[in-house]
């Protein structure tokens, strides 16, 4: 056996180790309490909300692949990637106020209940959320004008 042939097992162990180091480093500036509730009653109070906005991101990332599979865009073209992802963010990003504000809960808690379930800071999670939702805009933009 090569290297060639195992180094794709090899990188995608680095990778995820990095990853879990990357992680344990940041949950220190994972918030512990919000409005003078805990996490854990954060998570427990806005669970419906956490769990419809990680199904609305992981549609969105199916219908992504779809996108491909099924031969809406060829496989070189990122707006299909820009239309799963940025869709399932922007879907997460409305679901999570919606849900909360109709469960009787602050939609600011509910925000930061979703980071701590996903054990990332506020700031970081919320980041990366928004850029998917801007290459969502992108990609709509793209395909409507061009």
């Amino acid at each position: 056996m090569d290297f060639e042939s195992i180094r794709p097992v090899f990188s995608g162990l680095v990778g995820g180790l990095l990853a879990i180091l990357f992680c344990h480093a940041l949950s220190r500036w994972v918030p512990q309490v919000c409005n003078g509730k805990s996490a854990a009653t954060l998570i427990r109070e806005n669970r419906a909300a956490i769990w419809l906005a990680n199904a609305l991101f992981f549609g969105g990332l199916l219908a992504g692949i779809a996108i491909y599979q099924l031969g809406f865009l060829p496989s070189s073209d990122w707006r299909g990637l820009a239309l799963g992802a940025g869709g399932g963010s922007v879907a997460a990003l409305v679901a999570l106020p919606l849900l909360a504000f109709l469960t009787g809960h602050r939609p600011k808690e509910a925000y930061v209940a979703y980071a701590v379930s996903q054990k990332t800071p506020v700031v970081l999670v919320y980041g990366i959320l928004m850029l998917c939702a801007a290459s969502f805009a992108a990609a709509v933009t793209s395909l409507l004008f061009n």
